[in-house]
């Protein structure tokens, strides 16, 4: 929101400081929950064999464990990519670079899926400006298509489970697990599914904004109704998203990044050695994800998430230090990407300096050109 504009209506100004002190405080509270979650866990088990078990499975072992988030984070950062406007000149090393920061934000930052939309829009103006009514169409985009996958993944493990119980069942995977994964799934599915019917029906983005400008509150009202020309430029790109082929293919392009982070929890169980099959696994991960989505307060889902693992890995007959071990890998892929997402943020704002004026130089040329349209999925 415009500082001038801020100024002149003290009114907007106090919704936006509630709502970050409300934010703060949810992110605190958040925060402060998983490490009450992380530090009762390790008191109530035994994890002192974990080191033991992680020295045997070797470096390599490790390492390995590394390939499937990443081939998944650039099967993300490609489709991404596509999703903008100007997908034919931004670099994958760039969009790649905005999206693993963006994603080092979820990791580590209480509400951090939330911010973390935010962030890119922030970092792609900054690099590449473009404007914030171009970029969130992608991003808002993406979210569905992540959603919807992710649920539809999880309706399907859980529809396979259900046909075929003596593959998934056992003592910590009951029915109870199996169609509480169900329902969550559809009705996530439902949820992100209505969200992009509604990105494809062409005038959404238009009545969205109607209704804004006839809010109650008549600055806030004023204020969406100067930004008319942003809405019907994010709505005219959302055009090039429309059409059941490039949704569909989408879709399976996000369904397929979820296959993979998913078989990352399958390489981990194998190279413990851990008392869970495939099948137990698929539904150990998918239930747990979805826990994590659902607690976006808590930063990486610390404290939650680890329960979760814990609790299925042990009560289907692993040790404790086991299960330790498991959490240990998986929270190790996640501090490695942490860690190169803020080095990536870093080394942008160092390009950034250093190329200003060829960056400058190349937008004099080309602020008056024609928006190209996207590149389907």
């Amino acid at each position: 929101m415009p500082r001038q504009l801020n100024e002149q209506n003290p009114m907007i100004a106090q919704p936006t400081t509630r709502w970050t002190l409300l934010r703060t405080i949810t992110g605190i509270a958040g925060f402060a929950l998983g490490l009450w979650l992380l530090v009762n866990l390790i008191r109530s088990n035994d994890f002192s064999n974990a080191p033991a078990i992680l020295w045997n499975i070797g470096f390599w072992s490790i390492l390995f464990i590394l390939i499937p988030y990443s081939l998944a984070s650039m099967l993300d950062a490609e489709a991404w990519r596509r999703m903008l406007s100007t997908g034919a000149r931004i670099p994958f090393r760039k969009i790649f670079r905005i999206r693993t920061g963006s994603e080092a934000l979820v990791i580590t930052v209480p509400l951090g899926s939330i911010l973390s939309d935010p962030f890119k829009g922030w970092m792609l103006k900054r690099e590449f400006a473009l404007p914030y009514s171009t970029t969130a169409a992608s991003i808002v985009f993406r979210k569905a298509l992540l959603g919807l996958s992710q649920g539809l993944i999880a309706v399907f493990i859980a529809l396979v489970a259900l046909c075929l119980p003596s593959q998934f069942e056992s003592a910590a995977l009951g029915k109870t697990v199996v169609w509480s994964l169900f329902f969550i799934g559809v009705g996530i599915a439902v949820v992100y599914g209505l969200l992009i019917a509604l990105i494809s029906y062409g005038s959404f983005v238009d009545r969205l904004h109607g209704w804004l400008a006839r809010l109650p509150l008549k600055r806030i009202a004023v204020w969406f109704e100067r930004k008319e020309p942003q809405f019907r430029e994010c709505n005219a790109h959302l055009a090039s998203f429309r059409g059941w082929r490039p949704i569909f293919s989408a879709i399976a392009t996000y369904v397929l990044l979820w296959s993979i982070e998913d078989l990352e929890t399958i390489v981990i169980v194998l190279i413990l050695g851990a008392n869970l099959t495939i099948p137990q696994t698929l539904v150990m991960e998918a239930a747990c994800v979805l826990v994590r989505t659902a607690a976006p307060m808590v930063p990486g889902g610390i404290g939650i998430q680890d329960t979760g693992y814990v609790s299925m890995l042990v009560a289907n007959g692993n040790s404790p230090s086991l299960a330790a071990a498991f959490l240990v890998l998986k929270r190790f892929r996640e501090l490695v990407w942490a860690g190169l997402g803020y080095f990536l943020i870093a080394v942008s704002k160092q390009k950034k300096r250093s190329a200003e004026f060829d960056r400058e130089e190349e937008l004099a040329h080309t602020e008056n050109s024609t928006v190209p349209v996207t590149e389907n999925l």
